[in-house]
């Protein structure tokens, strides 16, 4: 065994979005850390890369997908299929927003995800708060058809679309929740006072549309240093 593998835990970085899962057992030094793979997790069949690390995988990992088992190294076909997935992703958001306009529906797609066999889609959308969508099953039969998948309608916050999407922040950086923050911070109006900030929505609020996370880094600062 590599002694260095012993202090390095190994995951599954996903295809899409970043999502990190653990691989169990991960001290075994025959463990090719940044190869391709194919997996299988509880949503199905995905493409994915195994990264190593010393301590930030903990606090990366994702919550919504659980890892079953490693299939295969990836062959050079499945580093191809990998590779064309983005192309039919984006071709499923314009057909997934003209089938909104047909139903007439006032929702927003934010993203299209297809699991690497392809045979399962999720599409991932806001509705606004002023609107109440009851059902989309009309909506969901009519994409499976079209896109010959099984589709999955997910209804995302206004905090998960700015991590899809990613983006800087006003301090010239990644925004935090897209980039190692596990889960939003439970921001305050009492925190962004506390600390002689005015609400604005140019300077307090983030992509998302709601308080900035770190604010809530610089509220225990000043608490922890009064």
């Amino acid at each position: 065994m590599n002694s260095n593998s012993e202090n390095k835990y190994f995951a599954i970085k996903l295809r899409k979005f970043d999502r990190l899962c653990p691989i169990t057992g991960s001290g075994d030094g025959s463990i090719k850390a940044g190869a391709a793979v194919v997996v299988q997790t509880d949503r199905g069949i995905e493409f994915g890369e195994i990264i190593a690390s010393e301590r930030t995988i903990a606090k990366r990992l994702a919550r919504d997908v659980k890892l079953k088992k490693v299939i295969r190294y990836a062959t050079a076909q499945d580093i191809a299929k990998a590779g064309e997935i983005p192309d039919l992703e984006a071709k499923a958001v314009v057909v997934a927003n003209q089938k909104i306009k047909e139903h007439e529906l006032q929702i927003k797609i934010v993203n299209v995800e297809y699991l690497f066999d392809t045979n399962r889609v999720v599409v991932y959308y806001k509705v606004s708060k002023s609107k109440k969508i009851d059902n989309l099953r009309d909506l969901t039969r009519d994409l499976s058809s079209t896109l010959k998948a099984r589709v999955e309608m997910s209804q995302v916050s206004p905090r998960a679309e700015a991590r899809m999407l990613g983006g800087m922040g006003p301090c010239g950086r990644g925004l935090c929740c897209s980039s190692w923050l596990e889960k939003p911070k439970h921001v305050t109006v009492k925190m962004v006072k506390e600390q002689g900030l005015a609400l604005s929505p140019t300077k307090t609020s983030g992509m998302c549309g709601r308080l900035m996370c770190c604010l809530e880094y610089d509220y225990k600062q000043e608490t922890k240093g009064g």
